[in-house]
Parts: C-alpha cells; sequence; structure tokens
C-alpha cells in the first residue's frame, strides 16, 4: 500500500513538473510574440510616417515568427490538457461509500445516567468608564 502510494505521488509529481514546464515555454513563446509585435509596429509606422508605401517582404519574417510561437503555445496547451485528461482519477474497490458510514443521531437532552456538559459562564462586558474630571476637556468660563 506504501509503495502504490509512493509511486502514485511521484507520478503526480513527474506530472506537475512537466506541467509547469510546459507553462514555462508558454511564457517564453508568448514574450517571442510581443517582441516580434513591437518590431512589427515599429516597422510598419516607420514606412507610414514617412509615407514610403509598405514593404511587405520586411514584415513577412516577423508575421512569420508570430505564427510559429502561437502554433508553439496551441501545441503546448494541448500538451497540457493531454497530461491532465491522462491522470483523471480512478474509483478503486478500497474508496469509502456513503454506506461505510455509520449515522448517529445526537440526542438533545442527556441521559440520567450522563452528566450534563458545564457551558462556559457568559462574561459581559463592562459599561465604559467615564473619563475622570481632570482629564475632561475643560472649557472656558
Amino acid at each position: 500500500m506504501a509503495v502504490e502510494a509512493a509511486q502514485t505521488a511521484a507520478a503526480k509529481a513527474k506530472e506537475l513538473a512537466a506541467v509547469a514546464k510546459a507553462n514555462i515555454s508558454i511564457y517564453a513563446e508568448e514574450d517571442k510574440v510581443k517582441k516580434a509585435e513591437i518590431e512589427l509596429g515599429k516597422l510598419y509606422y516607420r514606412d507610414y510616417a514617412v509615407g514610403e508605401e509598405l514593404d511587405t517582404a520586411e514584415y513577412l519574417p516577423w508575421c512569420q515568427k508570430i505564427d510559429e510561437s502561437k502554433k508553439t503555445i496551441a501545441d503546448l496547451k494541448d500538451y497540457i490538457a493531454s497530461l491532465r485528461t491522462e491522470e483523471e482519477p480512478a474509483e478503486t474497490e478500497d474508496a469509502p461509500t456513503d454506506d461505510d458510514f455509520e449515522i448517529v443521531v445526537a440526542d438533545d437532552e442527556p441521559k440520567a445516567d450522563e452528566t450534563p456538559a458545564v457551558e462556559a459562564p457568559k462574561t459581559e462586558e463592562a459599561p465604559a468608564e467615564e473619563a475622570p474630571a481632570e482629564d475632561a476637556p475643560k472649557t472656558e468660563e
């Protein structure tokens, strides 16, 4: 039983490590997309500002980098989803069911041979004391 638990824990740890690694790769690819979009925007604006005709040949490599990164991100997200669906919890015969538990209803009144539980004494808050006359604000007469 302990060996199975250790193996399950090790498998779960490997799965979590794989998911974390994939998430880091996703963040790196998203950063690449942002940088490529910034560069593409700079090129486009430069051509726009000087009134030149838009040079798609100059934009194409940046667009391709963005497309590649977005495809990689989609693949990584699919990989994470596949890891999570593989490890769905399976019902085992040893798992407790509702039939394994006994329902116990407590009586409201203690039986004669039982001593009642002692309640903690209720404490009342003391009324706030008034400030002494010397601490009271003085009024001019």
